[in-house]
């Protein structure tokens, strides 16, 4: 695939938007069709903080435990974390009142736990300060202080997904980040993706939007990554766009490495981006989202209107606080990965995705690809 529009189109936003990093890949099932670079000394091969496109690999490697029977979407969490029979809501004179319904493992999935994002609270600051404080321990302290709402009631982006993580370090017996390197990362060969590389291997260093639209580099990190025994299942993998675009192609061909590993059931996928939340509120305004053409599956935005340039219902994915982005079409076989390093990207980027994949499924077409 020559791309030419969606060179044109890169190249013009990166003039008009200063974006200093961007790296895409077009995949068709196991084939590459398009690779490009923006940006000085680009290779595909820097270390970025994923962010949220932890998100992803973390549904689908609990999602295995869920298809070996070990674990139910409709579990409560507290079989697994006790401490979450005890969640709790302050009623209008700031009493403690006990919530009524139970927090499920479903409920984790579709970001409806009653969680927030909020990991400066006095429980998981406590926690903090304690030298080898484990993944768990975080885990228990965020039902310490009050939910924002009954589990269930609506979406609220949180911490959720990190509770996932505890819940399959329960069920499997291992850490959770050997857990995802046993049945994702290795079996794939993601040989440059995990949690806590940037303890020893260069990251690429980020950037920050301004509200004016100015990039400009910061040395923050990766704040959402609690500490070194942290293995945060929302926001806390680090990859290469190359291992990226590896699980990308096994979601595009229905749960099956490019060279022939079956890693997750294609109806375990299907019910990933089947909609879950019709009854709620999903804040379509929200980025990750994209917009009233998306609904929310288990973790991971599923379009349920096609668009007329090509993207058809059940085209899912996300993005990542650094604008990073996945986007897998299973009805064509396509996947568009996107590097990026950009915090508060949406001030000058906000619909850049999708108007790129435009520009992706445009190029396909005047190419007969598809």
């Amino acid at each position: 695939m020559k791309g030419t529009k969606t060179k044109a189109f890169i190249e013009k936003t990166l003039m008009q938007k200063g974006i200093p990093y961007l790296d895409i890949c077009v995949s068709k099932g196991g084939e590459t069709l398009f690779r490009d670079f923006y940006g000085e000394e680009t290779t595909g091969k820097e270390l970025l903080f994923m962010w949220s496109m932890s998100k992803p690999l973390t549904v689908v490697g609990v999602m295995k435990l869920v298809e070996e029977g070990k674990l139910s979407l409709d579990d409560p969490v507290e079989k697994y974390i006790p401490t979450y029979a005890n969640t709790f809501l302050l009623d209008e004179n700031g009493n403690r009142v006990p919530t009524k319904n139970k927090m499920t493992v479903r409920h984790l999935f579709t970001m409806s736990g009653g969680l927030t994002y909020n990991g400066g609270t006095d429980p998981i600051l406590a926690v903090k300060a304690k030298k080898d404080a484990c993944t768990l321990d975080f885990v228990k302290a965020f039902v310490e202080t009050p939910l924002s709402f009954e589990p269930g009631e609506r979406f609220q982006y949180s911490l959720c997904h990190d509770v996932l993580a505890a819940v399959a370090e329960v069920v499997s017996g291992k850490r959770f980040s050997q857990y995802m390197q046993d049945v994702l990362f290795a079996p794939l060969g993601m040989e440059n993706t995990g949690y806590h590389l940037e303890r020893t291997c260069a990251v690429k260093a980020q950037c920050r939007v301004s509200c004016d639209g100015e990039v400009k580099p910061t040395n923050d990190n990766n704040g959402l990554i609690f500490g070194d025994n942290y293995d945060s299942g929302g926001a806390g993998v680090l990859a290469t766009v190359d291992d990226y675009v590896k699980f990308a192609k096994m979601l595009a061909r229905g749960g099956v490495s490019v060279d022939g590993k079956r890693i997750i059931k294609e109806e375990t996928l299907e019910l990933i981006r089947s909609p879950q939340c019709a009854h709620m509120n999903v804040q379509n305004t929200f980025t990750c989202i994209q917009g009233d053409d998306y609904a929310y599956g288990l973790g991971m935005r599923t379009r349920k209107a096609p668009t007329a340039w090509g993207l058809p219902i059940g085209e899912y994915g996300w993005d990542g606080a650094a604008a990073s982005y996945l986007m897998v079409d299973p009805v064509n076989g396509v996947s568009v990965v996107i590097g990026m390093n950009m915090l508060d990207w949406t001030n000058n980027f906000a619909d850049g995705h999708l108007r790129i994949v435009e520009k992706v499924y445009a190029d396909l077409h005047d190419e007969g690809i598809l």
